[in-house]
C-alpha cells in the first residue's frame, strides 16, 4: 500500500475512533432532570436571603448583624446525582447545608465543613392508620465548600435502606449567620439534579 493510502486511511480511522468517543460519552452522560436558577424570591424564608444571577446568598453587609433564611422547593423526581457549589467569606458561627427530603418521610442534611449542623432533628408525620410518626434525619457534616457532587442513592441506601420506589419530594437550603464579629457571607448555586 502507498504511503499517501495509508495515510488518509490512517486519518479515517482516527476520526471514526473519535466520533464513536464522543457518541459515546453522550448517550451515556446522565441527564439533568432539574436545574435550579435560584429566580424566584416566593421560596425563600428570611430577610436577608437574596437571589441574584443564579445564586442564593445571605449577606447582612454588617458583622454586627446576625440572620438566617430557608429556601425550599417542593419537588417530584427520581433520586439520582446531585451537584450544587457552595462558598463562603469572612465565615464563624454560621450554617450553611442542603436538606434533601424523600417521599417515605426521610431527609438528608449535606452540612458544609465548618458549619453548624441544623436544628431540625427529622420529620413528624401520620402513617396510614394515622398514628403520629417521627423519622429522623441523617446528618452528613463535613462537606467542603467548593463544588460538591453526591449519589443520592448511594447515600440513601447506605444511611436509610433500600432506595426502591423512593422520590425527592423537597429540596432546601439553609443559610445562617450567629457571629457578631464576621460579616458570614454564604452562597449557594449550581444546584443540580440527574436522572
Amino acid at each position: 500500500m502507498s504511503p499517501g493510502k495509508s495515510t488518509v486511511l490512517g486519518i479515517i480511522f482516527l476520526l471514526l475512533a473519535v466520533l464513536a468517543i464522543l457518541y459515546f460519552q453522550t448517550t451515556s452522560a446522565e441527564k439533568i432532570v432539574y436545574e435550579e436558577n435560584f429566580e424566584d424570591n416566593s421560596e425563600i424564608e428570611g430577610d436577608f436571603l437574596r437571589c441574584e444571577d443564579g445564586t442564593l446568598y445571605l449577606d447582612t453587609k454588617n458583622s454586627a448583624q446576625t440572620e438566617e433564611g430557608v429556601w425550599n422547593k417542593n419537588v417530584s423526581l427520581s433520586p439520582g446525582k446531585i451537584s450544587w457549589k457552595w462558598d463562603g467569606q469572612d465565615t464563624d458561627n454560621f450554617s450553611l447545608w442542603l436538606k434533601v427530603t424523600f417521599s417515605d418521610h426521610k431527609s438528608i442534611y449535606y452540612v458544609a465543613a465548618g458549619s453548624r449542623n441544623p436544628q431540625s432533628e427529622g420529620e413528624f408525620y401520620r402513617d396510614r392508620e394515622n398514628r403520629r410518626r417521627f423519622s429522623p434525619s441523617i446528618v452528613i457534616s463535613g462537606i467542603p465548600m467548593s463544588q460538591v457532587e453526591r449519589d443520592l442513592v448511594s447515600d440513601y441506601t447506605r444511611y436509610c435502606g433500600p432506595a426502591e420506589n423512593v422520590r425527592i419530594v423537597k429540596v432546601s437550603t439553609g443559610l445562617g449567620d450567629s457571629s457578631t464579629e464576621h460579616m458570614n457571607i454564604l452562597r449557594i448555586s449550581d444546584l443540580k439534579i440527574y436522572g
